[in-house]
């Protein structure tokens, strides 16, 4: 069975020879920059070609950005650059590029999805992740109560960014699935009420939601923290999956299918377990082994893996995730 089959059929609940291993996440660069050090050849810099050195399954992303290189630094990690709307009107000249990716590149990803080896995934930013990157981290939560006529504002624009460049990119490859790119989660839950979610959010998930149905992508939301709560707001829309369901923010993968049978999952193993050895290791892929025989759920790392992960940590986890990956679907 090829990558882009046994990934779709997992994804839809059918049978398949053993599950993908992926790693959905690149790795973090000090991360990388140790395995250097531990052998990893140094001329591999691209994370498709670091996935496959290691022997996973071929998968490229494409994250479609916002923002051209024109676009002003914020001063300060979690800074702004927006404050209001005459903010905003000025800014737009450095937003919404007319070509965001290069279509050489995914012409090559296409051909290859067409033979079935390469599963191809865009990223898109979300009607929350967006705002904030313009308002900044703490100003945006207020700007859902001061500035609603400017959150909208940049809302619709999105809107109207993100369907152009999805039919742009759907001239040349059809992504299998997508993500929309949000991070409205903390440990706690989400960061904002569901009557802010339905005013702010929602109106815009309707509107592209059902065209990339038309196009055949399977819509993901991509949240770090404890999604469990907000799991029903997305579904509702027609979002169907969601990852990396960060285990230490308390997400209990087999909960989350029981309370919703039908979701699509991506991610859920503990990255807090790599560095601690293959005991350790296989005893979260055992906790995870109930879900991956259910379908619907790809096992991977529930963020970056961290830089306290050796190089031979690593080799072990992606030999155990081969084993029961096959054991998964014995």
């Amino acid at each position: 069975m090829k990558n882009r089959e046994r990934f779709l059929n997992v994804l839809n609940f059918k049978p398949v020879d053993r599950l993908p291993m992926i790693e959905w996440a690149g790795w973090w660069d000090k991360t990388i920059a140790r395995w250097k050090k531990e052998g990893l050849p140094s001329e591999l810099v691209d994370p498709g070609e670091i996935r496959e050195y290691f022997g996973l399954d071929r998968v490229r992303q494409w994250w479609i950005g916002t923002k051209k290189p024109s676009f002003p630094k914020a001063e300060g990690y979690g800074k702004g650059v927006v404050s209001d709307m005459d903010d905003y009107i000025r800014i737009k000249e450095h937003l919404y590029p007319e070509e965001p990716f290069d279509r050489e590149t995914v012409r090559r990803w296409a051909e290859e999805q067409k033979r079935g080896d390469m599963v191809v995934w865009i990223t898109l930013d979300g009607f929350f992740w967006f705002p904030r990157s313009l308002f900044g981290i703490e100003e945006h939560l207020y700007a859902f109560y001061d500035r609603p006529e400017v959150m909208h504002a940049m809302n619709e624009d999105l809107l109207e960014y993100n369907l152009r460049a999805l039919d742009q990119f759907c001239e040349v490859c059809i992504p299998d699935f997508m993500t929309f790119a949000e991070d409205m989660s903390y440990n706690h839950g989400p960061m904002i009420s569901k009557a802010l979610f339905d005013e702010f959010i929602a109106p815009y998930y309707r509107r592209i939601v059902p065209r990339l149905k038309e196009y055949g992508i399977i819509p993901f939301v991509d949240s770090d923290g404890d999604v469990e709560p907000m799991v029903s707001w997305f579904t509702d829309l027609g979002v169907e999956g969601f990852l990396p369901l960060e285990r230490r923010s308390g997400i209990d993968i087999l909960r989350l299918r029981r309370e919703n049978p039908g979701l699509k999952m991506i991610g859920g193993y503990d990255k807090t377990v790599m560095s601690k050895g293959e005991a350790e290791m296989r005893a979260e892929f055992e906790r995870l082994l109930p879900a991956m025989r259910q379908g619907g759920y790809i096992p991977s790392v529930d963020h970056q893996t961290p830089p306290e992960v050796s190089l031979e940590n690593y080799r072990t986890y992606v030999r155990l995730l081969g084993e029961y990956c096959r054991k998964a679907a014995q």
